[in-house]
Formats: structure tokens, C-alpha cells, sequence
């Protein structure tokens, strides 16, 4: 395995060294997809692997960086919200702060890293995702790759369900021993991905995005197989027991539908309806059609689990929400506990700076950041949250000019990053993975890259001269400048 690692990483570098950052972000989606079978494999499974990543992923922006010549554009990325170039550098000093705050407490350099790389990777993801939205045949193709991705190892996640058992598909850490009802009980399926919640989220989120290139599609086969894909994904989400994941594709359908009905060109919303339909009556075909050797003779049980979830759902936000913010602001001191204090790092001790309730918090997204930041980093969120609301409403507004296809993947990205928030809030362990907030990033970085679209479509119109800097100009004339 340590073979495996060190030629993934050289290859890395001798794709990165010939200034080739888009391949260096291809290679990076199978570094964050062999990351954990490589873990799993290596002796005492050591918790640091997950940043793999992460590290590859700050080669290739640094590539990147340098192509674009030291220049982060951040004016031309927060166009639509100019305040954001302010509180964004004023939130990095904050990061800065609290993870020297974190290293004095708890005197482990590693947990401190972890922490600054939980707070970072989003903000390296939302950069990334910037410079993908601005080239968009890319942009499609690292959404291909991702979901290609996931549609292999997804065929582990089956085979576990099937019963077959080898190391490679044992859950790091023993897992946990899910009950489905008094009587029956079992793990769920994880297959490569290290854990059941884990894969869950991976496969409902390949099924989300399946979506979106459904309705991007500008051809009706291409259409018609990416539905299947995420009809296939949504169904095997199941078999992970895990039922968070079926509930956010539920919630990213809601949230897609409804920045559609508001936001897209002509007929879309209707299309994307006719879209999940279809999806849906897939999935139902494969379930009826199927035959019961390949569904198990317990899939009734995890269907019946994933159904009860409504009765759950409002406690679990309630507590782990609401309830786990309350005491993260107690357990914060005012100031906050620092960068890192309630990792989730297996071997750095968790939340060992916390004190008592410290496991409790760190599962809710909104009492980890209160914990670790402190009434000042709150109070700097919020602004940065209003700004990027403000920045996301007037983009929203500037989408209607778009050509349908490109409205559609921007929408659905869009949805896709909203559709995270509230389980974030109430479920944040799996969050603590730099993989999937780097994809929560990118989703997200892309949809600030309208502006520059508008200004690229309106130089195609008017054969002008156009430089990087007079991008966010150009886009004025679609919409007055903040």
C-alpha cells in the first residue's frame, strides 16, 4: 500500500510539474477515492490518511495559482458581494488565531492541523470551484470523473450488502452495529469507503449530481443514463442503513425544483420534474424487477428503516441542531477553544480540549463551529454568511441569461451545496472528511463564476479585446455593480 501511495503521489507531481493543474485535479478525485482502501490496509489505519486529499489538492492550487500569475481574482469571484473580499482574509486571520489557540491547549501539532484544514478546505474548494465555473466543458468533465468514480466503488458497496467479506470492505474502527428494529440488526454496507455514513453520503450525493447532469444534458440518451445512475445510486444508498442519506436526496430535489421554478430559462423546472419522475419510476422498476437473490431477503428491512426517518428527523435537528449550538457557545469559553479542539481523529483523542459533552457537540456542525471559534468567530460567520447570501441572490438573478444548459448545472450545484446546511448542522461527522468538503466547495465556488460567464458570452457577442482584470466590467452592463 505504501508502494500504491507513493506512485500515486509521484505521478501527482510529474503532472503537476508540467504545469497541468486540470489533470492535477483529476488525479486528485482518485487520490480522495483510493484514500481510504489504502487506510484500511495499512497497519494501525492511520486516521491522517483522509487528508491525503487535501494535500493533493493544495499541489494543484498552487499550480493553478501560478498560472493565473499570483492573482486569487478574488474581486472578479465576489463581483456580486465586494464585502467578501474584506471578511474573507479577516476569516483566515481568525483561522490563524484559533489554530495557535488550539495548539497552546492541547499541545498536539497534528490535531491542529486537522483543524485549520476543516476550516480551509471549503474556502480552497470555493476558489477551485471559481476557476471550474469559468470553464465549463471542464467543469462537466471533473463531474463526470467524480461520479465514474463512484459508480466503481459503489459496486463494492453492493457486494458488501451481498455478504461478501474481506478486509477491504470492513468498516475502520469496527463500525457500528446499526438496529433496525427489535430482533434484527446488522452493520450497513461501506464497501472501499471507510465507513456506512460515509458511503451513504457519497452515494446520495453522486445520485444528487447524477441529477444535475441529467438536466444539463443537452441530448436525450445522455439524459436518459444519467438517470438511471442516479436511480441506482438513490436505491443503494439504502443498503447503508444509513438514513440520512435518502432524506438529502429528498432535500435536493426539493431545494433543485424550487431554485428552477424561480431562477431557470424557459420550461426547466417542468423538464427536471418530468426528470425525477423518471428517476423515481426507475428506481421502482429495479426494485420490482430485480430479483430477490440480488435485493437480499432483508432489503424490506431497509426500506422500512429509511421510511421511519420522519419520525426521527425533527428530534434529531432539535437536539444535535439546536441543542448541541447551545452547549458548543457554553463549552466555548467566549473566546472558543481553538482550531482542531474537537476533531475527530481517532488516535488525536477526540475532543479531549472540550471537556465534558465534547463527543455530543462535535456531531453538530453549528456547536463545533461555536465551540472552537468563540462569540468572535460567530460573529464573523454570520457576516460572511449574509455576504455570500447576498452574493448567491444577485447571481441567481444573473443565471436567467445563461443558455439553458448552463443555468441548469449552475441551479443544480447550487442546490446541491444548499441541500448540505441543515446536515451539516444536526450531522457533522461525516463533514470532517477534506474530501467531501472540497466537493461541497467546488459545488458551491462555481456558481461565483456567473459573472465571468456573462462577461465571456458578451465578448463572444462584441469582438472586443478582452483581459482577465476588465471581467467583472464587462458583466456590468447584465446588472448594475454593487
Amino acid at each position: 500500500m505504501t508502494l500504491l501511495l507513493l506512485a500515486l503521489f509521484a505521478l501527482l507531481a510529474l503532472v503537476l510539474l508540467s504545469g497541468d493543474w486540470r489533470g492535477g485535479l483529476l488525479l486528485t478525485l482518485v487520490i480522495g477515492f483510493l484514500q481510504d482502501p489504502i487506510r484500511k490496509l495499512t497497519p494501525g489505519q492511520p486516521g491522517l490518511y483522509v487528508g491525503l486529499v487535501l494535500i493533493a489538492f493544495l499541489g494543484t492550487a498552487v499550480v493553478l495559482l501560478q498560472k493565473r500569475r499570483g492573482r486569487l481574482e478574488l474581486p472578479a469571484m465576489f463581483w456580486s458581494a465586494p464585502a467578501l473580499t474584506r471578511w474573507v482574509p479577516l476569516f483566515v486571520l481568525l483561522i490563524a488565531l484559533q489554530a495557535a489557540n488550539g495548539l497552546v491547549r492541547s499541545g498536539v501539532p497534528l490535531r491542529t492541523v486537522v483543524g485549520v484544514g476543516f476550516y480551509l478546505a471549503p474556502l480552497l474548494g470555493l476558489w477551485m470551484g471559481f476557476q471550474l465555473g469559468r470553464e465549463q466543458p471542464f467543469l462537466r468533465r471533473v463531474l463526470q470523473v467524480y461520479l465514474l468514480g463512484s459508480a466503481l466503488v459503489a459496486i463494492t458497496v453492493f457486494l458488501d450488502y451481498q455478504g461478501v467479506d474481506i478486509p477491504l470492505f470492513r468498516e475502520v474502527g469496527g463500525g457500528i452495529l446499526i438496529h433496525f428494529r427489535y430482533g434484527f440488526y446488522t452493520y450497513g454496507a461501506s464497501g472501499l469507503w471507510r465507513t456506512s455514513e460515509l458511503a451513504a453520503w457519497h452515494l446520495s450525493a453522486s445520485a444528487a449530481l447524477a441529477l444535475v447532469m441529467a438536466s444539463a444534458a443537452r441530448q436525450a440518451q445522455s439524459r436518459n443514463g444519467w438517470l438511471l445512475l442516479a436511480g441506482a445510486f438513490a436505491l443503494l444508498t439504502l443498503s447503508t442503513g444509513r438514513r440520512k442519506g435518502i432524506v438529502f436526496v429528498a432535500v435536493f430535489v426539493a431545494v433543485f425544483l424550487w431554485l428552477l421554478a424561480r431562477n431557470a430559462p424557459g420550461r426547466s423546472a417542468g423538464r427536471l420534474l418530468t426528470t425525477l419522475v423518471s428517476a423515481g419510476g426507475l428506481a421502482l422498476v429495479l426494485v420490482f424487477l430485480l430479483p430477490e437473490t440480488i435485493l437480499g431477503d432483508d432489503f424490506g428491512e431497509y426500506v422500512s428503516r429509511a421510511a421511519s426517518v420522519r419520525e426521527d428527523l425533527l428530534e434529531r435537528f432539535n437536539v444535535l441542531g439546536l441543542r448541541g449550538f447551545l452547549r458548543g457557545v457554553e463549552i466555548s469559553g467566549g473566546l472558543g477553544l481553538g482550531a482542531g479542539a474537537l476533531a475527530q481523529t481517532g488516535e488525536l483523542q477526540l475532543g479531549v480540549g472540550g471537556g465534558e459533552g465534547a463527543a455530543f457537540v462535535s456531531e453538530s456542525g453549528a456547536g463545533k463551529l461555536a465551540a472552537e471559534l468563540g462569540i468572535p468567530g460567530l460573529l464573523i460567520l454570520a457576516v460572511l454568511g449574509l455576504e455570500l447570501l447576498r452574493a448567491l441572490v444577485r447571481n441567481l438573478a444573473l443565471m436567467r441569461r445563461l443558455p439553458t444548459a448552463t443555468a441548469n448545472l449552475e441551479l443544480g450545484l447550487m442546490a446541491f451545496a444548499l441541500a448540505q446546511l441543515p446536515f451539516f448542522a444536526a450531522a457533522a461527522g461525516v463533514y470532517g472528511d477534506p474530501f467531501v468538503l472540497l466537493l461541497c466547495g467546488l459545488s458551491i465556488g462555481s456558481v461565483f463564476a456567473v459573472p465571468s460567464l456573462l462577461a465571456q458570452q458578451a465578448a463572444r457577442q462584441r469582438p472586443v479585446l478582452v483581459v482577465p482584470e476588465e471581467a467583472p466590467r464587462l458583466a456590468a452592463p447584465l446588472g448594475r455593480a454593487p
